[in-house]
Parts: structure tokens; C-alpha cells; sequence
């Protein structure tokens, strides 16, 4: 079981839907690039995700999720509730 550090995302219209995601090295230049299947596959085998807080330090654990859209159940992935504005994965810089 591994930690990883979400740096940046990538994401898809209509609703912002996270489609990858950046992790390790800094949002400029991900260590590494994931799909959002990748990421709910190793959460589903134990590896846990997060975002950090620039200016806090604060940590938000990400977790997986469901679009709740009307008529849209694409599989996605959320930050906790208690997530702050810059460490949220919607106000992440987009990955390069």
C-alpha cells in the first residue's frame, strides 16, 4: 500500500468530470500521470490519495465517487468534505 500526492488534474466537460490526475513532483511536472480507473482500481487495493494545501499544509484525502448529475453516473473521484478551496481537486492546476 503506497501514498500518493495529487499535484494536478485533468479533467473533461460537460461537468468537469476528473478524467487524470498528476502525481508526486510538483504540478509543472508530474512524477507520474493516472487515469481515474487507475486511481479507484489502487484505492480499491489499499493505496490512498490526497491533496495538500499550498499555503496550509492541510491534507484532503480523496476518495471515489459517483457524478450526481441528473442521468450522469460516470465513476470519478472527490476530495473530503473538510477540503479547503486550494486543496480541493476542483481548483488544482490543470496538468501540463
Amino acid at each position: 500500500m503506497s501514498t500518493y500526492r495529487i499535484v494536478c488534474v485533468t479533467t473533461q466537460h460537460p461537468h468537469r468530470h476528473i478524467i487524470s490526475v498528476g502525481v508526486g513532483g510538483n504540478d509543472r511536472n508530474p512524477s507520474r500521470r493516472l487515469t481515474i480507473a487507475e486511481v479507484r482500481r489502487m484505492i480499491d487495493s489499499g493505496d490512498t490519495f490526497y491533496t495538500q494545501s499550498p499555503t496550509t499544509e492541510r491534507r484532503a484525502r480523496v476518495h471515489k465517487d459517483t457524478c450526481k448529475e441528473p442521468f450522469c453516473m460516470v465513476a470519478t473521484i472527490r476530495s473530503s468534505a473538510d477540503a479547503i478551496r486550494d486543496n480541493n481537486l476542483d481548483y488544482l492546476p490543470g496538468c501540463p
